[in-house]
């Protein structure tokens, strides 16, 4: 029974520390054949800099080549900031500021085998 209780300690102490904030999680659009999902850290948009994870994928599973990702926020200006890509699966990133969460958007900018797409993802979940 000790060791149960043992095991289930760490478990428990975790889940109450991960308890509080809302999650910000954008549904995911399409461009071309390709899915994309969009993480922040922190994992809720919050004033200040956030990283923005732009995460690509497709049904073939495989790397995503010839993707250029460009991002800006409300708050970054008209200025589009490239998005480094984190290895060759599909996750591009970017640290951009954001003054006002609950009205400013991300902006993505896709560039691929000499087609351009623009996706808008608001930062905060629409109620």
């Amino acid at each position: 029974m000790m060791v149960r209780f043992l095991l289930l300690l760490p478990v428990l102490m975790m889940l109450s520390c991960s308890a509080g904030k809302d999650v910000w999680q954008a549904a995911p659009q399409m461009w071309q054949e390709l899915t994309l999902r969009v993480e922040t850290r922190p994992e809720s948009v919050s004033t200040g800099m956030n990283e923005f994870l732009i995460i690509a994928g497709h049904q073939q599973r495989g790397f995503i080549n010839n993707l250029l990702v460009e991002v800006r926020t409300d708050s970054s200006g008209a200025t589009w900031k490239q998005a480094m890509p984190d290895g060759a699966l599909g996750v591009f990133r970017r640290a951009l500021p954001v003054k006002d969460p609950q009205h400013e958007h991300l902006y993505v900018r896709l560039t691929r085998h000499h087609q351009h797409g623009e996706l808008t993802f608001d930062l905060v979940a629409k109620q």
